[in-house]
């Protein structure tokens, strides 16, 4: 008899554990401030918005930081749920499956503050030196063409470093990322001018693996609950905490 509530309670135990885990989505991600920071004081805007848009539908986020080829490579075995910030193309559709996009990552030009100059595609970058980072996935046009120079680097700070001594005429950069990091070295903003016309803007997503079996239910959440982020203005509230 005793064995027989024993059972009885760790199969009922088991059932809540696995009811606890249901309402839990796991994430990976690599550090992408201001989207995505690994701090005890903030975790991003990117990681803000889905985690209330998740919260709304009752489930709780939960997220691990990785580089960013593991994240993907992780996601895409189902170790982890979701990656939290993803840009959609023709080899990821083979194996994401993606939500509805809930930020634009704007690319600009940045210069100094007196070298400015207006972009109208990419004529008017003839004979210049654009800064870019090594690995970032730019537009194919723009890798491929040969009226102006691309100089990579591997992170925005040196650059910005590039561009104050003369080394290039013009960096590119996400324009809420480039605002965070002038905010937080010390930097000046209006040492810079950020070229009016984007390079690209691209929608930002979460995505699952399309062999996930509960993929629907997952992005089915995510997308209930952004929407009410949307109508109530709070994801505008939340990009001006990064700005």
């Amino acid at each position: 008899m005793k064995n027989g509530i024993l059972v009885v309670f760790t199969l009922y135990l088991l059932s809540v554990s696995a009811a606890v885990h249901a309402n839990v989505v796991w994430a990976i991600q690599d550090e992408w401030p201001p989207y995505v920071i690994d701090s005890q004081e903030t975790n991003g805007v990117a990681h803000e918005i889905v985690s209330e848009a998740f919260a709304a539908q009752g489930y709780q986020l939960k997220h691990t930081i990785k580089p960013w080829s593991r994240a993907l490579r992780e996601v895409a075995t189902q170790r982890y749920d979701i990656a939290l910030t993803v840009w959609k193309s023709s080899e990821r559709l083979e194996y994401l499956y993606f939500s509805d996009p809930y930020l634009i990552n704007s690319l600009v030009f940045v210069t100094l503050k007196d070298n400015s100059f207006e972009y109208n595609g990419l004529k008017s970058l003839s004979q210049k030196r654009i800064g870019v980072l090594r690995g970032y996935a730019y537009d194919d046009a723009f890798m491929s063409s040969n009226d102006f120079d691309r100089l990579d680097a591997d992170n925005l700070e040196t650059n910005i470093k590039k561009l104050k001594v003369g080394r290039i005429d013009a960096l590119v950069a996400d324009k809420l990322f480039f605002r965070w990091f002038v905010k937080n070295n010390n930097l000046d903003i209006a040492d810079f001018a950020l070229v009016e016309n984007p390079l690209a803007e691209n929608p930002l997503y979460i995505a699952v693996s399309r062999d996930h079996p509960d993929k629907e239910r997952i992005i089915s959440a995510f997308n209930t609950g952004l929407k009410s982020l949307q109508q109530s203005g709070r994801i505008s509230v939340l990009i001006e905490k990064y700005e």
